[in-house]
């Protein structure tokens, strides 16, 4: 066997030693001091958990793409279905993924050992690089033999780019690192104009052109559906509708800190997380915040290191834009027209705000859900009402020009964002929502933009179609999830009641291919006019009509999308 190899029956690929690791060597004739031992012998086992889902995605689509780029013509559906070990075998996997080839400083190895040299292949969806010592004709001739290397996860890096790197904690099958340097730089490398940026875990692109941010998120869209399901691979995926504003958006800033023994209540951090620490980074402004809420958040500061000294535990602070009358003396939010409001924040949690979204607005409380990007909700909305209405006229086959939609049914619906900024083009709106309070505000928020053809539902969407009594051929429905997406009992109820039109609007891309690669899966959607084989015959098949991302978070990771479902008659 190779020096460096290490036999786990997988195929591991060996990488030669490094200077570095040669010169702070471990072999039998360099002694370890009783606290290395110590150390060492504090190994943690590592163990396979959802928060490593993101990471061996990626690392299981760079492996996919890289085998691709070696094979002329070969389709994606050619591929391995697993990397150094048979598809299946999770003792093989383990072995490989309990067994990491390098030190790391949480595993007990000094520093001096951690500092390694890495390339960067891939970006995550979450805007970490991804790399491996092995440059990338490294890395091809690897794969092609069969064999896996070991990876790196590097925050604030960029693809093809070389970077020195600190390891820090081992995960399955791969190595927490932080970053030391770039080497070699990616010419998509900007200067951040944030002075906390790679410190601060609240953005991660803004080392990157928004132009450059905006397609790095179009092809996170399109990487999560082909990783899905490799069919949707084919499925166009339309440019990012961008935010209008590139920083100085978020109406909502929420600012923490953490009380610690030995340091002075004038001492305290308040901010947000350090990246890969659970210590708080002390940030006194945030430059993605709109000007109102970064006003707030000089005084939400103040106000807490005033008291500081009053609290026992660390907390939480909010800051939240709102709208109000111009004149207090021409009446309250609820008659005042949007044109004679203006702009103001809130620090208290149990206040009501006031959101404006064209000539619409919205009250909800301080504390609950409600987008925070301001400048692109008319776009976001919009998009939303125009795919509606443009399908609904499309699909009309009837003389009236009433169009072929009748009844909106918003599933997941909130305070009623989007019932109400589309009702005007149905004869009926029904929206379901589980929680009490949001359904009061979307009552409330009915009525105050005479919106009085909608009706709201409190209950559990996954069971809104027992309730529902319109003509499916002449409903469409908007389902917008929490992150982890919507759930099968209910997806395979909505394709039993087969609206005509689906618009699917979601927060967490991965979790929307998902969730529509299950609907391929029972056979209701159709990819080229072919749609899964399968014993049972779904009551209604779909095409993908759209795939529109927006960008509600510029500077980070986070990309919204919606996609267009149109059933096939």
């Amino acid at each position: 066997m190779p020096e460096n190899t290490v036999d786990t029956g997988t195929k591991r690929a060996v990488s030669p030693p490094s200077a570095d690791s040669r010169s702070a060597g471990s072999g039998p004739e360099q002694k370890r001091t009783k606290s290395q031992h110590n150390r060492l012998a504090k190994k943690r086992r590592v163990r396979k958990t959802d928060a490593d889902g993101t990471v061996l995605e990626a690392i299981e689509l760079l492996l996919r793409d890289t085998w691709l780029g070696s094979q002329d013509g070969a389709d994606c559906l050619e591929a391995p279905a697993a990397f150094g070990w048979s598809a299946g075998d999770q003792q093989a996997e383990a072995a490989f993924c309990r067994e990491p080839p390098v030190p790391a400083k949480l595993a007990g190895a000094d520093e001096s050992e951690c500092e390694l040299d890495v390339y960067v292949h891939e970006v995550t969806e979450r805007g970490v690089g991804i790399a491996t010592r092995e440059a990338p004709e490294q890395l091809r001739e690897l794969v092609m033999q069969g064999l896996r290397p070991w990876v790196f996860t590097v925050p604030f890096t960029l693809k093809g780019e070389r970077a020195r790197i600190r390891s820090v904690r081992h995960e399955w099958g791969y190595t927490q690192a932080d970053l030391i340097g770039v080497t070699d730089k990616s010419l998509l490398r900007i200067e951040a104009p944030c002075k906390y940026f790679g410190q601060c875990s609240g953005c991660q692109l803004q080392h990157v052109e928004y132009k450059d941010q905006l397609e790095f998120k179009r092809q996170v869209v399109e990487r999560a559906f082909a990783h899905a399901n490799p069919r949707f691979g084919k499925l166009p995926v339309l440019p990012v509708s961008q935010s209008p504003l590139p920083y100085g958006y978020r109406t909502k800033l929420t600012p923490h800190f953490d009380i610690r023994k030995n340091v002075q209540p004038k001492d305290v951090a308040i901010g947000f997380n350090i990246v890969g620490q659970r210590r708080v980074l002390d940030i006194e402004d945030c430059i993605i915040g709109t000007e109102t809420v970064r006003r707030g958040f000089g005084q939400a500061r103040k106000a807490a290191q005033d008291k500081m000294s009053s609290y026992k535990r660390g907390a939480t602070l909010l800051v939240r834009e709102t709208n109000i009358p111009k004149d207090t003396l021409a009446g309250t939010v609820v008659d005042v027209p949007v044109a004679e409001l203006v702009k103001d924040y809130t620090l208290d949690p149990k206040s009501w705000v006031t959101d404006v979204v064209d000539d619409l607005k919205f009250r909800y409380p301080a504390s609950s859900f409600f987008q925070n990007n301001a400048s692109i909700l008319p776009a976001f909305t919009g998009y939303v009402r125009e795919e509606l209405q443009k399908w609904s006229r499309e699909l009309n086959t009837g003389s009236d020009g009433a169009g072929a939609l009748r009844t909106l049914i918003d599933a997941y619906c909130g305070s009623g964002l989007f019932a109400i900024a589309c009702h005007r083009f149905f004869e009926k709106v029904v929206g379901i929502e589980i929680s009490n309070e949001s359904i009061s505000c979307a009552g409330d928020n009915a009525k105050m933009n005479g919106a009085d053809n909608i009706e709201f539902i409190l209950g559990d969407a996954a069971r809104i179609f027992e309730k529902v009594s319109s003509d499916p051929s002449g409903t469409a429905v908007i389902i917008d999830p929490p992150r982890k997406g919507s759930n099968p009992d209910f997806l395979d109820q909505l394709v039993a009641y087969g609206p005509r039109v689906i618009v699917y609007i979601a927060c967490g891309v991965p979790a929307q291919a998902r969730d529509l690669n299950h609907m391929y899966n029972r056979g209701a959607i159709a990819i080229d006019g072919q749609v899964a084989s399968g014993d049972a015959k779904p009551s209604a098949v779909y095409r993908i009509a759209a795939i529109q991302p927006f960008d509600l978070f510029p500077q980070t990771y986070h990309v919204e999308n919606i996609v267009t479902l149109v059933r096939e008659d």
